[in-house]
C-alpha cells in the first residue's frame, strides 16, 4: 500500500512538472531561444518579413548612444592652432630644420611662402605646418627654439559635442536608408518604386553631407596647425656720434641755410599763381586807367564816361 502511494505520487510530480514547463514555454510570459533570435525579422500583417533596422526607431538608437556614452569614457575632440614667430640671422636654416622636425612629428606643410633678398638669400618663410594633435606643445616649444621669439600665440576649441553627434547622425542616417533599400527590394508598383527611389536619393545626400562633416573633424582634431613665421632682424643704423666745433658749426648753419633756401622757395612757389593771375588781370587794367587819366588832364572839358 506504501509503495503505490509512492508511486502515485511520482507520478504527480511529474506531471505538474511538464505542465509547469509547457506553461513557461508557451505561455505570453516565457521566452522561446529559437523565438527570441528570429524576433528581428519576425512577420508582418500581411506575412512578409520585416527588417530589423524598421523596428529600430528613434528611441532605440538614442538609447544605444546612451549605454554606449555610458560604457566607455568620453574622449574629447579638440582643434588646436598656434602661430610663431620667430626672428633668425640663418633663414634657410632654420626653414629646414622646422621641415625636418615636422617630417619627425609625422606632420606635413599645408602651405609655404618664402621670400628672398636682393643677392638670392631667404630674406623671409612663412611655413604652416599640420602636426598631430599630441604632439602640438612640444612642436611649438621645439619650434620657437629656431630662434628669438618675437609673438606666440595659441588656442584650441572643444568639439567633442559636433563629433558625437554627427556620428550618431551618421548612423542613423545608414539605419534609414538600410530600411528605405528593403522597402524598395519589396516594392511592386511603378509608383512605389518612383517615390521609394526619391526618397533614398534625398536621404543619400544627407548621409553623403555628414560624412563630409565627420571627415573635416577627424582632419581637424586629429592634426592640429602651426603657422611659423621666420624672418631675418631687421638691421638699424647706429646713432650718429655727436660732433662740436668749427666743423659741427659750419654742418649745423648749411643745415639752416639749406632749410630757410626750401622755406623760402616754398613760399615762392605758393604765391607764384596768384603773382601771375595780378600780373594777366592787373596790368592790362592799370594802362586803361592810365589812359583815362591822361585823356582827362589834356581835355578837362571832355564829358566824363
Amino acid at each position: 500500500m506504501t509503495r503505490t502511494r509512492s508511486a502515485a505520487s511520482a507520478t504527480s510530480a511529474a506531471a505538474a512538472a511538464l505542465l509547469l514547463a509547457l506553461l513557461t514555454g508557451c505561455g505570453p510570459g516565457g521566452s522561446d531561444p529559437a523565438s527570441s533570435d528570429s524576433g528581428g525579422a519576425s512577420s508582418g500583417s500581411a506575412g512578409e518579413p520585416v527588417a530589423p533596422e524598421v523596428a529600430d526607431g528613434p528611441l532605440s538608437s538614442r538609447s544605444a548612444v546612451g549605454d554606449a556614452a555610458a560604457r566607455t569614457p568620453l574622449e574629447r575632440a579638440v582643434v588646436a592652432t598656434g602661430e610663431v614667430r620667430v626672428e633668425t640671422r640663418r633663414v634657410e636654416r632654420a626653414r629646414d630644420e622646422a621641415l625636418s622636425l615636422t617630417r619627425t612629428w609625422g606632420g606635413l606643410v599645408a602651405d609655404e611662402q618664402t621670400g628672398s633678398d636682393g643677392e638670392g638669400r631667404p630674406a623671409s618663410s612663412t611655413l604652416v605646418l599640420r602636426v598631430p594633435t599630441p604632439r602640438f606643445a612640444t612642436a611649438l616649444e621645439e619650434l620657437a627654439d629656431l630662434g628669438r621669439v618675437t609673438e606666440q600665440t595659441r588656442s584650441a576649441e572643444d568639439v567633442t559635442t559636433q563629433v558625437v553627434d554627427t556620428r550618431a547622425r551618421v548612423r542613423a542616417a545608414e539605419r534609414s536608408i538600410r530600411s528605405i533599400e528593403s522597402l524598395l527590394s519589396r516594392a511592386e508598383r511603378l509608383g512605389d518604386v518612383i517615390r521609394i527611389e526619391s526618397d533614398l536619393a534625398r536621404r543619400q545626400a544627407d548621409l553623403d553631407s555628414l560624412k563630409q562633416q565627420q571627415a573635416y573633424l577627424a582632419d581637424q582634431t586629429s592634426l592640429s596647425t602651426i603657422t611659423l613665421h621666420l624672418d631675418r632682424p631687421s638691421a638699424t643704423p647706429p646713432p650718429p656720434a655727436e660732433t662740436r666745433g668749427f666743423l659741427a658749426g659750419l654742418a649745423g648753419g648749411w643745415d639752416a641755410m639749406a632749410a630757410s633756401g626750401v622755406v623760402l622757395a616754398t613760399a615762392v612757389g605758393a604765391v607764384l599763381p596768384f603773382a601771375a593771375l595780378l600780373a594777366l588781370v592787373g596790368v592790362p587794367l592799370a594802362r586803361v586807367l592810365r589812359r583815362r587819366r591822361t585823356a582827362t588832364v589834356t581835355d578837362p572839358a571832355a564829358p566824363a564816361t
